[in-house]
């Protein structure tokens, strides 16, 4: 019994489901079916359904819209059935212009310091800071003191400067007594002074080249006709331009001392320099920028690669600002932004605001490093071309077309060939800029001529 029962419940369970499948079937046919219809109907009536009308006003309204919608032929042409109509569809004729244009690449961009314009600096030897002459943001000239260390290394080496100049002074009167008495002293005696004086010669140099490589200008001639008192005070402020030397008791004042210049004219950007804190060699405390040049570095798409070149002119504005600023591209990438995929081109900058209080006046700096702004590289120009609007371009499946007034209320597809584009409109490269006869096309609009070609190339079963 149980076995008999369990297969009438199997037997019951199959039907249904069977029952389930077939209803799934009908429900799919009968959908799609009625999207057919749909789709038909739609087309017939230019998908318009009657909507706007009411009762049996409805036929007659969507009998009216077919009527009114244009009918394209095999030649291209577009023909509306009434000046009504044409005057519905929204379409614009416009007048073909001819004018000057210029194709830009539009990229962002980020204003920066020229790397051959900026210095960091530091001293060559360990001390402790004695005096800061210049801050964030002071402008300098070149060989302006930026401040002054005072280092224990910069005494020794003065010291061995001024012994081996009394050195060498020493071995060459010896050699001079020698060479005077040179009949009644042995030859190897004169020798000996001879080495001696040459050695001494030789330290004298490396001493006076130490000195120098710590940016002295010092030179041996100028303290050979000097006592030792003249030279000790000489060599004692060393280096220190007047205004500072006037400022204290020479006579008191170390020898240590040792003055980090301004390499260029510029502007601090950076220090990191307090009074009495000790610095170590090498360690960078202070940083000089020309900012009279800056360099514009921009971010060209991948896709645009090939068309920029070096020489090319380069239009830049500052976010938030309205003053534009003009150069040339000076270098290019060699590779592209793995991060980005961007290729980064750059261009320097006069960085001088146009508008001077005086001539006599400080020029004023507008761009400010890493300032992000919108550049425009033109890399095309055309001094006059035939110019449409872009919306007169219109793609028809295989070519670039624009319309044309064939007759008053028919409109003729003319195959061009689109050349530069300026802003809104785009110049015409083919033969067809140069037939008298092309004087006005299709601006707003166009798109519903191409529409209608495409259309009638489907139902024809061309597409």
């Amino acid at each position: 019994m149980q076995t008999r029962s369990h297969t009438r419940s199997r037997s019951r369970i199959s039907w249904a489901t069977i029952v389930a499948s077939l209803s799934s079937w009908a429900l799919s046919i009968i959908t799609t079916a009625a999207l057919a219809a749909v789709g038909w109907y739609g087309h017939a009536t230019h998908w318009s359904f009657g909507f706007g009308g009411h009762g049996p006003h409805d036929a007659s309204h969507a009998a009216s819209h077919a009527d009114d919608a244009p009918a394209a032929v095999a030649d291209g042409t577009v023909r509306f059935p009434s000046q009504k109509s044409l005057e519905r569809s929204g379409i614009e004729v416009v007048p073909v212009e001819k004018r000057p244009v210029v194709s830009e690449l539009v990229c962002n961009g980020v204003v920066a310091y020229d790397e051959r314009r900026i210095a960091q600096l530091s001293t060559r030897v360990p001390g402790s800071i004695w005096r800061v002459e210049k801050h964030l943001g002071d402008e300098v000239r070149k060989g302006d003191v930026l401040l002054v260390i005072d280092s224990q290394e910069v005494g020794r080496l003065k010291a061995e400067f001024l012994n081996a100049l009394v050195a060498f002074e020493s071995r060459r009167e010896q050699l001079a007594i020698l060479e005077e008495v040179k009949s009644a002293v042995m030859g190897r005696q004169l020798r000996e002074a001879k080495a001696a004086m040459r050695e001494a010669r030789n330290h004298l140099t490396n001493a006076e080249q130490s000195l120098v490589n710590l940016g002295f200008e010092i030179s041996i001639r100028e303290y050979e006709p000097l006592d030792d008192e003249a030279r000790a005070a000489r060599i004692r402020t060393l280096g220190l331009p007047p205004a500072i030397v006037s400022g204290f008791d020479r006579a008191r004042v170390t020898s240590n001392l040792l003055p980090l210049y301004a390499p260029f004219d510029g502007v601090v950007v950076g220090r990191e320099a307090v009074v009495g804190e000790v610095i170590e060699a090498a360690k960078p405390i202070f940083e000089v920028a020309d900012v009279s040049t800056m360099l514009l570095v921009l971010n060209v798409s991948k896709e645009d690669a090939d068309k920029v070149a070096v020489g090319q002119p380069v239009r830049f504005r500052p976010d938030g600002s309205s003053e534009e600023f003009t150069s040339r591209i000076t270098w290019i990438s060699t590779e592209v932004n793995e991060e980005t995929r961007t290729l980064q081109v750059r261009a320097e900058v006069a960085n001088h605001a146009e508008s001077a209080v005086s001539a006599d006046a400080e020029p004023s700096h507008s761009l400010r490093a890493n300032t992000f702004g919108s550049g425009r590289i033109e890399v095309d120009r055309r001094g006059t071309a035939v110019v449409v609007p872009r919306s007169s371009v219109q793609w028809d499946g295989c070519r670039w077309v624009v319309f044309v007034p064939a007759g008053e209320t028919a409109f003729a597809a003319r195959p061009v060939e689109p050349g530069v584009r300026d802003g809104d409109v785009v110049e015409i490269a083919s033969d067809v800029a140069t037939d008298p006869q092309f004087t006005h096309v299709v601006g707003a609009g166009s798109h519903v001529l191409k529409s209608q070609i495409l259309l009638e190339r489907m139902e024809k079963g061309e597409l």
